[in-house]
């Protein structure tokens, strides 16, 4: 009789600082349940947040300044940059709860997806549970340079997974040996990896799930995982406009906000708004609209590249560190419009949108040139196999 393998463990380390990188550990564990079935546990922890109420404390306030005031991430994000002398060569911080985390689970394997989880985190994992165990780094960035932190890079790490060739590049600058240096892709869930929808079936979904016009063009305003979101002022600012448009705003999981803008709606807007909670439906609302207003977040900036969809990126506020590899790159492949500073901006794209249809079938040509439908799967074999 045939004994089963014995299961492999896999440890995610992530932290609620937006929605990007919980949204890359749940496409690691959705990833790993398709791949091996029960053959794998994946265990997602916020580990940051979890370890000491210092770190606690961090959290909270950098998903107050980005709601607040994203402009002050720059002085954040430098302060933060220092945070490999706190972890020298181990963790300081949450160091029992770390231990005794690695001690009670015995991974395998250990991936981060937060660039706060690498340095120190790495060398501990070690010393707890031997060199056999794979850690492993995926970084979310677009592309090096300012706003790339250099917490991202531990060179302890079996392998670092890199989104696109650009951090493949910054990766080695850094000292990270080129063999183990894996180009993964965007890391997204499994239906961003779908075939991609027809016109009919994009008409179809606008008019069946919102009663919205088929062939009309179809904004989407996005959040951020931490409620951040200006979209009355956008929405004002596209009155002019009449209604050649329609829009799908998203609301995350703050029914009040959601309830508070309806009303504003129902009472200023002429165009037709939907107004919608937290969905995991991005792969099809994406494909099926015209462009997406968001942060330049690198999370939603792949869903749309994988999605075709183009992204206008929403600079009110301030754009912060963390969000300008994202931006930097999308200009230097040509497929950014300018940074929407106003809300006026954004009336002057898309009016231009609008009026001469071909550019944005033009820009969305373009996009799929960039389209990188890499799956986590190489990778993930890689890491456990």
């Amino acid at each position: 009789m045939n004994t089963p393998p014995p299961i492999k463990k896999l440890l995610v380390l992530t932290s609620a600082t937006g929605a990007g990188h919980d949204s890359h550990a749940q496409a690691t564990m959705e990833w790993c349940q398709h791949l091996y079935g029960e053959g794998v546990e994946v265990r997602i922890v916020h580990l940051l947040e979890d370890s000491h109420f210092f770190y606690k404390g961090a959290v909270e306030f950098y998903n107050i300044i980005q709601r607040n005031a994203p402009w002050f991430h720059h002085v954040y994000f430098n302060v933060i940059e220092f945070l490999d002398l706190l972890n020298a060569g181990t963790v300081s911080l949450g160091r029992k709860h770390t231990i005794q985390l690695f001690q009670e689970f015995q991974p395998d394997a250990i991936l981060s997806v937060h660039d706060c989880l690498n340095r120190g985190y790495v060398e501990l994992a070690k010393s707890v549970l031997g060199e056999k165990v794979r850690c492993a780094t995926y970084c979310t960035e677009f592309s090096g340079g300012y706003g790339f932190s250099r917490n991202w890079v531990n060179l302890r790490s079996d392998t670092y997974f890199s989104r696109t060739e650009e951090v493949r590049l910054a990766a080695k600058k850094a000292g990270v040996p080129a063999e183990r240096i894996v180009k993964a892709g965007h890391w997204a869930a499994i239906p961003f990896y779908a075939a991609p929808m027809s016109d009919e079936e994009k008409g179809n979904y606008l008019s069946k799930e919102f009663s919205l016009e088929k062939n009309r063009f179809t904004l989407l305003l996005s959040t951020g995982g931490a409620g951040a979101q200006n979209h009355l002022d956008l929405l004002r600012a596209l009155q002019p406009l009449g209604t050649g448009l329609q829009v799908i705003v998203l609301c995350g999981r703050d029914p009040v906000a959601k309830i508070r803008l309806e009303q504003a709606v129902a009472e200023e807007i002429k165009f037709p708004v939907r107004a919608l909670s937290f969905t995991r439906d991005m792969p099809r609302l994406l494909q099926a609209c015209s462009a997406v207003v968001a942060r330049a977040g690198a999370t939603t900036a792949g869903e749309a590249l994988l999605c075709g969809c183009p992204m206008l990126f929403n600079a009110l506020g301030g754009i912060m560190p963390q969000e300008m590899p994202t931006q930097r790159t999308f200009q230097q492949w040509g497929i950014s419009s300018p940074l929407l500073r106003q809300p006026r901006d954004l009336k002057k794209v898309v009016e231009t949108w609008l009026d001469q249809p071909q550019t944005l079938l033009a820009l969305k040509s373009k996009i799929l040139q960039h389209r990188d439908t890499t799956t986590p799967e190489q990778a993930l074999r890689r890491l456990l196999d």
